[in-house]
């Protein structure tokens, strides 16, 4: 009968093996690499579609007479369509470029949005115009009817 330290056996090296083992900590190693690196670029402004940018001056003009949803303050779209000084802005982040995330904004409330404090009290005029987006974006209104 053999001892239980007998019985353990121990897998061999062989060199394929440490080969493999060196080629998959390498892999590894630049994978972590590149995403460090890539964690640490600036993320681009996605731009919105030219729909998105279409279904926000019609919503914009429809459901806030064309004024700022955000200040109410400021026009910021006309029959003719956006104005000058008007900007879409991207509400949670600059990737992400869907109606759902984004809306048409003045210049002054674009510039404030950067800071998180004027952010956190316009948040609930950002969610009062994406409760106005929904009926357009299920199809319960004709986008363009006259």
């Amino acid at each position: 009968m053999s001892s239980p330290a007998e019985q353990i056996q121990i897998p061999l090296v062989i060199p394929e093996d440490s080969v493999l083992e060196r080629l998959h900590r390498d892999v590894r190693y630049v994978s972590e690499t590149v995403s460090v690196i890539l964690e640490s670029l600036p993320v681009q402004r996605r731009p919105l579609s030219e729909w998105t940018k279409a279904l926000h001056i019609r919503v914009t003009l429809l459901r806030r007479n064309g004024f700022c949803p955000c200040c109410q303050q400021l026009a910021v779209c006309g029959p003719e369509g956006r104005v000058e000084g008007a900007e879409f802005d991207h509400w949670y982040a600059r990737y992400r470029n869907g109606p759902e995330e984004t809306w048409l904004v003045c210049t002054p409330c674009n510039r404030a949005l950067e800071g998180t404090g004027y952010k956190v009290a316009v948040r609930s005029a950002f969610e009062a115009y994406q409760q106005a987006l929904r009926p357009f974006l299920s199809g319960q209104r004709e986008l363009f009817a006259p």
